[in-house]
């Protein structure tokens, strides 16, 4: 049998060969599967292993680089490899290092970019000082590096840096101008710049040394004598020299930044100069930043918005300029969003603070986190004066979402992340959406166990529960808000809406309503007389007994509440319960009187009346008190006063006295005719005129009452908790007509 004879391998070293052949030919898609079938020989391994993979991370480098697609996946791909290539034994030349360096950043790595920038610089690369001065620019944009350290860094370099780079010596100036205005120590840019003056005088630069003095002068608020510069300084290029762009738009920087009243139209016809003249060049973009902050000052809003939006769409092709960074953008955004917040224009100042939160770099938290607190603000306020409920709820989900940001952003910075995430939780509440504003405090809770605010988390969710109606579940955090925390303010002032929700829940849960107002009253360690949960404690008391058929302790209770808070704004409904707990215990006195010893009855009747008197009394004065009460007023009020007509008018119909009674319930009738409550009132007057002997008259009463039955739009049955409705009104009067009971 002939076999067919084996094919043999291409020995490791011949492979990587070829492999080294193909990179340098640009074929990476054939290197990248070539590299990856070598590493998975048995034969690969050591130094040779490590060749395969620095020629992998360079291939996949080169052809991301080409296609202009770098993301982190690629960025993942290099680092990984060229790691593997130094475990491996395989030297990284300074142009692999730099390339290592660049893959970083694509990953957002950018300490360990510069890390590896310093290595590529020492090893050596090709360009080392623009490469020492792209480092800086990354330590300043992207490291946020002190002010004080970037002055010793650029210190270093314009003393290391070639006299015949005169472009980067000229970068290093305008840098160290820029760190010296933040550190407080623009003299220093004085003797800096004198010190290098008869260099650039005698260079190409000269020009753009003239336009150092001027924007020194301008960041020390020489504003005149910077414009005078810059104007003699312009006179003499031609609009094709960057400087003329460079000094025109320092030119609209010092116009609109001049102290005196501002002049943003002039200093927007050299921005518009710049940016018709150079394009999409650097300063064109910085002018665009211009345009929008002049256009902010004249109140064109949606002007200065789209001139913003294409100074950021514009911000990439124009790296390495302190005047349109990302930063250089953010900050005038949020001075712009500032600006207008202040003059109590909310809605434009919301529109920058969006702007400048697109722009921001999450990297650096403590900016990030003041820019993005800004926005969330600024939205916050706006929700607030938001008419309308959408609106005003879309306003506060938008702040909501952006705290729960800073919260993230803040996982090192404790305090701050609870600050954000309560603000977070608290937007979302005002935001209308109860259930995950809920879930927000209760994260709170489990986050921070031992956080101050835990307690008010679970009040929070008590409440929230509570007016979204959810009784059963407000009950249950409220319970064990306290049952957690009874010692606690906010452990304590979970009783009395507890108690409030007992009360909602009806006659079943009066008793619990009751026991949980005591403890407010006679066993809290927190709550004082002086304390408005006391206060709000004792009135409701009065309200639950009354309730409970406890008459005399309600009575007793009301009244002490109406001593202690005699300035309380709820001291008129109290005089109402007080008048109607008075006229409860009457009626139920006159109705005991059939059981009570002969001996009592007089006694027991005296008593009823003398009751249902003080009660007449006390619903006038409820009545006069709305007499002088201003509007508007809450709709509850108008119960309580119709409720008042009605009862002050029954105290005198118990009382037999019914000329007096009838009176009330013709006024009760003729002010409440579009109302059901007005259909009482006549059930009354007809009763009324029965007892006096005036059949003739209970019969028209009862004919106009029928008149009204039909009459009475339809929202006056629907608007009122009666249960009744128009037919069943009819089918009453009706059948009291045919009664014959008069």
């Amino acid at each position: 049998v002939q076999t067919r004879p084996r094919p043999s391998r291409l020995p490791v070293a011949q492979a990587i060969t070829q492999l080294e052949s193909l990179v340098e030919s640009g074929v990476y898609e054939h290197a990248l599967e070539l590299g990856e079938l070598l590493l998975t020989r048995e034969d690969c391994g050591g130094a040779e292993a490590g060749a395969i993979h620095r020629l992998l991370a360079r291939s996949q480098y080169a052809q991301a680089a080409r296609r202009k697609t770098p993301s982190t996946s690629a960025g993942q791909y290099v680092v990984d490899h060229y790691r593997s290539a130094e475990s491996d034994g395989a030297p990284l030349t300074g142009d692999d290092l730099h390339t290592f360096a660049r893959a970083l950043e694509w990953q957002s790595q950018f300490s360990a970019a510069v890390e590896y920038y310093q290595r590529a610089l020492v090893s050596g690369v090709s360009d080392p000082w623009d490469l020492s001065r792209y480092v800086l620019e990354l330590r300043r944009d992207r490291l946020a590096t002190p002010p004080a350290e970037m002055h010793e860094k650029l210190v270093a370099f314009l003393r290391d840096v070639p006299e015949s780079r005169v472009d980067l010596r000229f970068w290093a100036l305008q840098e160290q101008i820029e760190v010296l205005e933040e550190l407080g120590r623009l003299e220093d840019a004085a003797p800096l710049l004198a010190a290098v003056a008869e260099p650039f005088a005698a260079s190409d630069f000269s020009a753009r040394f003239e336009y150092l003095e001027a924007l020194r002068l301008y960041k020390l608020g020489g504003f005149d004598e910077a414009e005078l510069r810059l104007r003699a300084l312009r006179n003499r290029l031609s609009i094709e020299d960057e400087v003329y762009a460079m000094s025109g738009w320092l030119l609209g920087r010092t116009v609109l930044s001049d102290g005196t009243p501002k002049r943003p139209l002039e200093a927007m016809s050299f921005f518009q100069d710049v940016i018709r003249t150079q394009g999409a060049s650097a300063y064109a973009v910085a002018s665009r930043i211009g345009m929008g902050e002049a256009l902010a000052l004249l109140e064109r809003h949606e002007e200065a918005i789209g001139a913003y939006e294409l100074a950021l769409s514009e911000l990439d092709n124009v790296g390495g300029h302190a005047e349109v960074s990302r930063d250089a953008l953010a900050v005038s955004l949020a001075v712009a969003s500032e600006a207008q917040r202040q003059n109590g224009h909310l809605a434009p100042a919301l529109e920058y603070a969006r702007l400048a939160a697109r722009l921001v770099d999450r990297g650096r938290v403590e900016h990030a986190s003041a820019v993005l607190q800004q926005l969330a603000d600024t939205a916050t306020q706006l929700a607030e004066q938001t008419p309308d409920a959408a609106a005003a709820s879309a306003l506060f989900t938008q702040a909501g979402q952006t705290y729960l940001e800073i919260a993230r952003l803040n996982t090192l910075t404790e305090r701050r992340a609870a600050e954000a995430s309560w603000q977070a939780a608290e937007a979302i509440a005002r935001s209308g959406d109860t259930s995950r504003a809920v879930k927000l405090f209760e994260q709170y809770t489990l986050d921070r166990p031992g956080d101050p605010l835990v307690p008010r988390a679970w009040l929070r969710m008590g409440e929230l529960r509570h007016k979204a109606r959810q009784l059963h579940a407000a009950i249950d955090a409220y319970q064990e808000c306290y049952r957690r925390f009874p010692r606690t303010l906010d452990g304590a002032r979970a009783l009395v809406p507890l108690a409030r929700c007992y009360l909602s829940l009806g006659a079943d849960q009066l008793e619990l309503a009751e026991k949980t107002l005591r403890i407010v009253l006679e066993e809290s360690e927190v709550f004082t007389p002086q304390a408005p949960e006391f206060a709000d404690a004792l009135f409701m008391l009065g309200d639950v007994l009354s309730r409970r058929g406890q008459y005399e302790k309600a009575i007793a209770t009301i009244e002490e509440a109406m001593d202690r808070y005699a300035d309380d704004p709820r001291v008129g409904r109290a005089r109402f319960l007080l008048a109607d707990a008075y006229r409860r215990s009457g009626l139920a006195l006159r109705d005991e009187l059939s059981a009570a010893p002969s001996s009592s009855i007089d006694d027991s009747r005296m008593e009823s009346m003398a009751r249902l008197t003080t009660a007449r009394e006390l619903f006038r004065q409820v009545l006069d008190d709305f007499e002088v009460r201003p509007e508007p007023r809450d709709p509850l009020d108008a119960i309580y006063q119709r409720h008042a007509y009605l009862y002050e008018a029954d105290c005198l119909f118990e009382m037999q006295d019914y000329r007096r009674a009838l009176a009330l319930y013709e006024e009760a009738a003729g002010r409440y005719r579009d109302h059901a409550g007005g259909l009482a009132a006549y059930v009354q007057i007809i009763n009324c005129h029965v007892f006096l002997g005036a059949r003739e008259e209970a019969r028209a009463a009862l004919a106009r009452a029928l008149v009204l039955v039909e009459g009475m739009p339809q929202d006056a049955f629907e608007r009122t908790v009666s249960p009744q409705t128009r037919g069943d009104w009819r089918e009453y009067f009706v059948w009291l007509g045919e009664a014959g009971l008069f």
